[in-house]
């Protein structure tokens, strides 16, 4: 309980420190990376409070002049750290709808180019997964979480390699809903990318299968 509570007072204090003045830079120089930079640092410290360790595995794999899909599972508010701590800055997160309204968190994700996504409107989700799409025609790299979104096909048809990420052991260090934190130790693997080419147009179901099992099968089983 007493992590949870330091990580919770940490959080307070470093996301305006970090995310108010990358929002101002961002203003005047919107096309450098400076939320991305904060992010970065951000989640650092977010993990340095948390006492996790993190083990990243295929970095190697990520041409950082490229532009990528990838498309992890999600177990915890940890999942974003080590995410934000390893990916490239060009990387914009799909995130569920009720973040634009958390201070500075929100902000900060629409001033990096995030794109929002409303589950409960399949319409205007679908129409967010093709302003991904549009965000990676333009030289980014988009975030997208196996258990959050079911449509895919937006940002699948920007016809750019998909890496599947296996995330274990960050559910064990703080649960979603939990107030408690167990430090430990949270292993990130990037698997090979995956080129979307043969599979489109008409494949797109199945392309989502065979990541969706790539995941799962490159899951630690504690995490699984």
């Amino acid at each position: 309980m007493l992590r949870g509570i330091w990580v919770l007072a940490v959080l307070l204090v470093a996301t305006p420190l970090c995310g108010i003045p990358a929002i101002l830079i961002n203003l005047l120089a919107p096309r450098g990376h400076a939320v991305a930079h904060a992010a970065r640092l951000w989640s650092r410290v977010m993990l340095a409070a948390a006492g996790v360790r993190v083990e990243y595995e295929g970095l190697e794999r990520i041409d950082p002049e490229r532009s990528y899909v990838f498309i992890a599972n999600h177990q915890s508010s940890v999942d974003i750290w080590v995410l934000m701590r390893a990916l490239p800055p060009r990387m914009r997160f799909a995130a569920k709808e009720e973040l634009r309204r958390v201070p500075v968190i929100g902000w900060a994700l629409s001033a990096s180019g995030s794109i929002f996504i409303d589950r409960a409107d399949r319409r205007r989700a679908i129409g967010s997964l093709r302003q991904a799409a549009e965000r990676i025609r333009q030289g980014a790299s988009v975030v997208l979480f196996a258990e959050g979104t079911r449509s895919l096909d937006g940002a699948l048809h920007a016809a750019v390699p998909v890496v599947p990420i296996a995330i274990s052991g960050s559910w064990s260090v703080m649960r979603p809903g939990s107030v408690r934190v167990h430090p430990g130790v949270v292993r990130v693997r990037l698997l090979e990318p995956i080129e979307v080419g043969p599979w489109l147009p008409d494949g797109v179901d199945e392309l989502r299968r065979h990541v969706h099992g790539a995941v799962r099968a490159a899951l630690e089983p504690a995490a699984s």
